[in-house]
């Protein structure tokens, strides 16, 4: 890996913009409103409606998630945690939305590229999308990372088996809305979804 003195442009991976010096990045990674976690996201109002959790947005959302349902003493089947795992749902889909936006959006198609590893960056949406249904990734993996702007590539899978073992043995679920007969407007989301639980 290149050192940072030896690199004489400086990438943001997430808006694919080069700069010249490591503070010039630095300062746009502080006050750029794409890396700026100084709002609350979905996930953090989600979390924070809870008085009395003590919420680390760095965690995982499934992390964070076992900590309230523990804490709050919820089992299967119990009206309110069915309540909260809707709302931690509702949460999770905002927030992909937010950070990967619509399907016309080339630098969020690039971020998500990125994000699974797809090199060379496709020029187009159709290209991008192409790539990103031959890509088997857990979506609550990918939310994770945006969050934390993580400079790792996702986990991806080789299949769909892979990709569901791995799912139930973490618990990393993100609710398919297209299973449910929702209308699902995030064609993005689309595109990565699989069917987890047959």
């Amino acid at each position: 890996m290149k050192s940072l003195a030896h690199d004489s442009t400086l990438n943001c991976q997430t808006c694919d913009r080069k700069f010249q010096s490591k503070e010039a990045l630095e300062d746009h990674l502080q006050d750029s409103p794409v890396h700026g976690r100084k709002s609350k996201t979905p996930l953090d109002t989600f979390f924070g409606s809870f008085r009395g959790f003590r919420y680390d947005p760095s965690l995982p959302p499934s992390t964070s998630y076992a900590k309230l349902r523990d804490q709050k003493g919820w089992e299967r089947g119990d009206p309110e945690g069915e309540d909260a795992w809707d709302r931690y749902q509702d949460a999770l889909a905002t927030e992909l939305e937010m950070w990967f936006g619509a399907e016309d959006d080339l630098t969020a198609w690039h971020s998500l590229c990125r994000a699974v590893g797809i090199e060379p960056l496709p020029p187009t949406c159709a290209l991008c999308k192409k790539a990103a249904r031959n890509t088997h990734v857990n979506i609550v993996d990918l939310i994770d990372w945006r969050r934390n702007q993580s400079q790792q590539k996702v986990r991806i899978f080789r299949d769909v088996d892979g990709l569901r073992a791995y799912t139930r043995k973490t618990r990393k679920i993100f609710r398919n809305p297209y299973d449910e007969g929702e209308d699902g407007g995030n064609m993005v989301l689309r595109h990565l979804l699989r069917r987890i639980f047959r």
